[in-house]
């Protein structure tokens, strides 16, 4: 069905913003509250009309993050965890929003979700995604299940992609090198190939002889460097058919390959690889008050993984389409519907079992109201009907309130769901296809405050999650759906624009989680289970426009005492708690422009104390690394 789908050829082309690169620009004196934002309503709003909380981190902060990679820089804002982000470049980076397991969030490219069935949770690897190809990025927090689907139950990441600009031709290159001998260089160049063609071609180079993943519990030395290689390329064209209708089309891969450990403590010569192939079209039709959107994109990972024992080999397809349209009835009510279609597929079969493949259907609808006497309001319903557990639903409803230009209130109740995986339905390991999906309740109540004539903004948010028929692994039957998670937390922030030359910024996260399970006797037991997810954490940033061509910014981070499980080989691989200590995170970024050659020199350094540090038990994290490079456009 979805390869018919896929003939369908329209999707958001307004998800992208033209970009030209520049020199460094000064900061500007007031926060940029006119910012639009897709994500979280897919209809084009300013941040400041949307009713969810928002995270923006557009093209200037991409850039002045250095060597930085994605799961670091997502790792820098409130809320967002990316475990592992300082570990060897070899090791998975795993992402917790607001304290949700990893796999509760949704990963979008410009729109359009991206998936690896065949992963564990279908989690996808964020190691597959550079940075250079980014616009901009919009984290959108709470349930979006009712907008997107599955997997959304703690939120969306939407990485906008860079499109082409009105010149003929312009572009832009980095390169950089750096401790533990890490080189990368990328290349872009984009433009109008006509008057009513767009385009944008990205390529990027990376690689590192990295450090030992595991910890050398003895310090001998005898570890062996653990280094990877990333080769991605990322292409799109914007093609006006007409003044109203464009077309979109575009492509993007990945290749990343090095070596890992056996585990925690454990050193080892082992091999891996994985790949992306990512395909799609996308489009946008507009008439006056109405705007249709659609898409098709296609996904294929491959994954293998040699060990001196075996070769594992695993490759799943994903395919989605989505189609839905959006009428302003009057300035103040908005109207959208649409219809999602997605298809899930492992090839091949286990033990001529037949394929593994699943197929959502759902259509979707949501009311907006917008500044109705300062009061706005998103309501929302999606029906999901799944090819083996039949059929459930989800709901949103996400007011807000402006009190008057400084002061705002916001809320939601939403539901989500992560339908089961192939791997659980199908698997080789206690699958069972009589599995529900795991549905969860969110709700959130938080506060912003502008004030110094918008130049500072101070905002609190409070929320509570609940997930029940979590599914498990158990030696008996297999997986079930049996365990309920309930987590809470808040969120404070506040973001300053001191002058056109400094800004500064902070924030500060309290997280508490437990998980009820049942015993063989049927009785509950709950205990905190929020491995790896601090209690207490908080960050800081400052930057400094010193001159008209020197920038800097330092920004660090705080994580308090944590817990982990260690499955120790030793003792039959039985589970122990232990504890990972709280520490300090610095970084420091700089850079100077060269304005008559449209070219800029960068220098970083992450953790520049040096701090020794755990994310995950029995691994390395990086100590301090220096990195530096050069800018140019054209």
């Amino acid at each position: 069905m979805l390869t018919l789908a896929g003939l369908i050829l329209f999707s958001p082309a307004i998800y992208s913003q033209p970009s030209q690169p520049t020199p460094e620009p000064e900061v500007t004196d007031s926060l940029q509250l006119d910012r639009i934002v897709i994500t979280a309503s897919k209809i084009p709003l300013s941040q400041r009309e949307t009713t969810k909380p928002v995270i923006i981190i557009d093209r200037q902060e991409i850039e002045r993050s250095g060597s930085r990679d994605l799961s670091q820089i997502l790792n820098n804002q409130s809320g967002i965890r990316v475990n592992d982000s300082y570990g060897a470049p070899s090791n998975g980076r795993i992402l917790y929003l607001q304290g949700a397991a990893a796999a509760n969030t949704l990963i979008l490219l410009d729109g359009l979700p991206i998936s690896d069935p065949s992963g564990v949770g279908g989690l996808f690897d964020l190691r597959l995604l550079p940075t250079n190809n980014i616009e901009q990025i919009e984290v959108i927090k709470g349930s979006q299940s009712t907008l997107y689907g599955t997997d959304a139950i703690a939120g969306v990441v939407n990485l906008i992609t860079r499109e082409g600009g009105p010149e003929p031709i312009s572009g832009s290159a980095r390169l950089s090198y750096g401790a533990y001998n890490t080189f990368n260089g990328s290349v872009g160049v984009q433009g109008s190939a006509l008057p009513s063609l767009r385009y944008s071609l990205h390529y990027n180079r990376e690689s590192s002889d990295g450090f030992s993943a595991a910890e050398d519990p003895n310090g001998t030395g005898d570890f062996e460097a653990d280094g990877y290689e990333l080769d991605s390329f990322y292409g799109r064209f914007d093609w006006d058919l007409t003044s109203n209708l464009t077309i979109s089309p575009f492509l993007n891969y990945s290749n990343n390959e090095g070596e890992y450990d056996d585990g925690a403590f454990m050193d080892a010569d082992n091999r891996y690889e994985l790949r992306m192939f990512n395909p799609g079209v996308q489009a946008v039709y507009s008439d006056g008050p109405l705007r249709v959107n659609g898409g098709y994109n296609f996904t294929r990972t491959n994954r293998s993984f040699l060990t001196e024992f075996s070769e594992n080999e695993f490759e799943a397809d994903f395919h989605n389409a989505d189609l839905f349209a959006n009428y302003e009835i009057t300035p103040n009510l908005l109207v959208l519907g649409g219809v999602n279609a997605q298809d899930f597929s492992i090839p091949g079969g286990i033990d001529d079992a037949g394929s593994r493949d699943a197929q959502i259907l759902s259509p979707y609808a949501t009311l907006y109201l917008r500044n109705l006497n300062g009061f706005s309001a998103e309501i929302g319903y999606r029906l999901n009907s799944h090819s083996e557990y039949g059929t459930n639903a989800t709901y949103s409803f996400a007011p807000s309130f402006d009190v008057n230009e400084n002061l705002r209130f916001f809320g939601s109740i939403t539901t989500g769901f992560k339908a089961p995986t192939l791997d659980e339905l199908f698997g080789p390991f206690g699958p069972n296809p009589d599995l529900d999906p795991q549905r969860s309740l969110y709700m959130n109540f938080g506060t912003e405050l502008y004030l110094l004539a918008n130049s500072l903004k101070l905002s609190a948010n409070f929320f509570t999650r609940d997930i029940d028929d979590l599914i498990v692994f158990t030696f008996d039957p297999g997986y079930i759906n049996r365990d309920r998670q309930e987590d809470y937390g808040v969120e404070l922030s506040a973001d300053w624009i001191v002058s056109n030359r400094l800004s500064l910024g902070g924030w500060y996260n309290y997280l508490e989680g437990e998980i009820t399970t049942l015993d063989d006797a049927g009785e509950e037991t709950s205990f905190n289970n929020l491995i790896r997810r601090p209690t207490h954490s908080f960050g800081m940033r400052a930057g400094v426009q010193i001159t008209d061509r020197l920038y800097a910014a330092v920004d660090g981070e705080f994580n308090g005492e944590r817990t982990d499980l260690f499955f120790d080989p030793a003792n039959n691989f039985a589970q122990e708690e232990v504890a990972l200590d709280r520490y300090t995170l610095v970084n420091l970024y700089a850079s100077y422009s060269i304005p008559a050659y449209n070219l800029s020199l960068f220098a970083d350094v992450k953790n520049l104390f040096n701090s020794d540090f755990t994310e995950v038990y029995g691994f390395n994290t990086t100590g301090i690394a220096l990195n530096g490079g050069v800018r140019f456009s054209f």
